[in-house]
């Protein structure tokens, strides 16, 4: 296994690629809504909605597939703090490649089935049909070359889901997520409530449908280092919901019973994992321990094939690393990562 460290030895802060004077608004944006399936087989009855961008007059080679985690949604991936300095999508765009930004099934724009339609499974042939368009051209009509998933949290969960079973993705990026729960990850699930009962949601019929208790996000996704009042309240502000029905899937997937029955155990593609050093979830007691790159991989390593896997820890950075004042440090070796995979050009 690779470790990120021997990665990001190439790097040099003063140029990383993804600092904020270098990220650039994309020239070319563009909506799109796909009609996908929760099920092989299944007819193609839930809408996806997803953000295409990138810049320059010459759609690149390379397109990465970015997927949010629970209770988030597509401005996890382009946050829209100080106009968007901490936003991925400027920075991929900046660095040459395509992004596809999507809400998740359940979530955003997308459609927002009964709750009990949803599965981790099913998140992931949803994302199978995401990739089949990417490729086929039927994304802005421009059939990319290469495809990359990115996904946080329980999007990261999803995006090994897809990549194992289906074999369509070039890489694979995994950010706040693992195989392990803290002591303290018992807070995080205590933190949820019925989606009805926040007055956000209340009176749009999401039965079923999870949020977080108003007002802890800052404490349990962020580290206060890194992030700021402002950040903290724009994400209470953006937040969305999660399916209750997938609870016990993700679960499962985080806890497998032995290493060798980990679904990450079956990838056949290069794959970055990243976490952030403060994440209540992975890091700590009962879980792993994140104070290098080098001692998480020692504890999250063993889920992993046993080639072509990077580890990294982005340090004083809360479960949230794209909403963190650290997000270019994660942007610039997630980039770097990236074109030892693809190319954008």
């Amino acid at each position: 296994m690779r470790r990120l460290p021997l990665l990001a030895a190439a790097l040099i802060a003063a140029t990383f690629v993804a600092a904020p004077a270098q990220a650039r608004t994309p020239a070319h944006c563009s909506t799109h809504v796909l009609h996908v399936r929760l099920a092989d087989g299944g007819p193609a009855a839930y809408r996806m909605w997803g953000e295409l961008c990138y810049q320059g007059r010459i759609k690149p080679k390379a397109v990465q597939l970015l997927i949010p985690g629970g209770t988030y949604n597509h401005t996890y991936w382009d946050f829209p703090y100080r106009g968007g300095v901490y936003s991925y999508v400027r920075a991929a765009t900046s660095a040459g490649y395509a992004t596809f930004d999507v809400d998740r099934i359940g979530s955003g724009y997308s459609s927002h089935p009964p709750y009990t339609d949803l599965t981790l499974a099913g998140e992931a042939t949803s994302m199978h049909d995401v990739v089949t368009a990417l490729r086929s051209g039927s994304v802005g009509g421009h059939a990319f070359r290469h495809v990359i998933t990115a996904g946080h949290s329980f999007g990261s969960a999803v995006a090994v889901v897809e990549s194992a079973h289906y074999r369509d993705v070039d890489g694979v990026i995994s950010i706040g997520g693992g195989h392990a729960m803290s002591d303290a990850a018992g807070a995080i699930l205590d933190a949820t409530q019925e989606a009805n009962l926040d007055p956000k949601f209340a009176g749009l019929g999401y039965d079923g449908y999870l949020t977080t208790v108003p007002g802890v996000r800052g404490r349990l996704y962020h580290d206060s280092r890194t992030s700021t009042p402002g950040m903290n309240a724009l994400d209470e502000k953006l937040k969305d919901v999660h399916s209750s029905h997938d609870v016990p899937d993700i679960l499962a997937y985080n806890l497998p019973a032995t290493p060798a029955d980990a679904i990450s155990r079956q990838l056949t593609v290069p794959a970055l994992v990243l976490v952030g050093g403060s994440d209540l979830t992975f890091c700590g007691a009962g879980a792993f321990d994140c104070s290098s790159s080098a001692t998480f991989h020692q504890g999250e390593g063993k889920y992993w094939p046993a080639r072509h896997v990077s580890f990294g820890i982005i340090p004083r950075t809360g479960h949230s690393v794209q909403e963190s004042t650290t997000e270019p440090e994660a942007a610039a070796l997630m980039l770097a990562w990236t074109r030892t995979v693809a190319r954008p050009a």
